[in-house]
């Protein structure tokens, strides 16, 4: 069997990025991960008394112990918290446990700031599905499939909320995309009904 590690360090020597890997992170033990959760929730959301306990919230917080070098995908139910979580509650666990900054992306804002959105380490993209196409000098794309692209090739962590089930992801960015998201992003399903009444 070949030995390619002294050739791989050559190659990487030269500035040529060929080895590619994900990074597992862990936030700590369930209960750990459970008490940054939630006073992370409680934080950043004052627009609530209390945080309402979901089911989807263990299965997040079972991420946290063991991310395996994925982010996330939150889909389904709209009212749940997803937006909450991705635009708030991963940027403040980020810069608390680990000390990076996570910048929010907003679907919507993808076609007007789609080449500074590429330069980011992390993708934390909230509604997915509501932005429009880029126009790149008359030619239209997918934004978002493009962001997937790059985090696939450079192994990015992806956090995404979006209410459109995986269907209609198909539909709207294709079966690349969604393979995309399925090898770096672990599923939440948001069921039930919104919790805005």
């Amino acid at each position: 069997m070949a030995d390619f590690k002294k050739t791989l360090q050559n190659v990487l020597t030269c500035g040529i990025p060929v080895e590619r890997n994900t990074q597992p992170l862990s936030f700590g033990n369930r209960e750990v991960c459970e008490d940054l959760f939630y006073s992370a929730f409680r934080e950043v959301d004052k627009t609530i008394s209390e945080v309402i306990h979901l089911p989807e919230y263990e299965a997040i917080i079972d991420w946290m112990t063991d991310t395996k070098g994925k982010g996330l995908i939150l889909s389904g139910s709209c009212g749940r918290g997803k937006t909450v979580i991705i635009s708030y509650v991963i940027p403040l666990l980020f810069n608390h446990c680990f000390g990076k900054i996570v910048r929010p992306i907003y679907a919507e804002d993808i076609p007007q700031e789609i080449n500074k959105y590429k330069t980011q380490w992390i993708y934390c993209i909230d509604d997915v599905g509501v932005e429009s196409q880029v126009n790149n000098y008359g030619e239209k794309c997918e934004g978002f499939s493009t962001l997937m692209s790059i985090a696939e090739d450079r192994i990015k962590p992806v956090f995404i909320s979006t209410n459109l089930d995986s269907k209609k992801i198909i539909t709207r960015y294709g079966v690349r995309t969604l393979d995309r998201i399925i090898r770096l992003c672990y599923p939440v399903k948001f069921n039930g009904e919104s919790l805005r009444k």
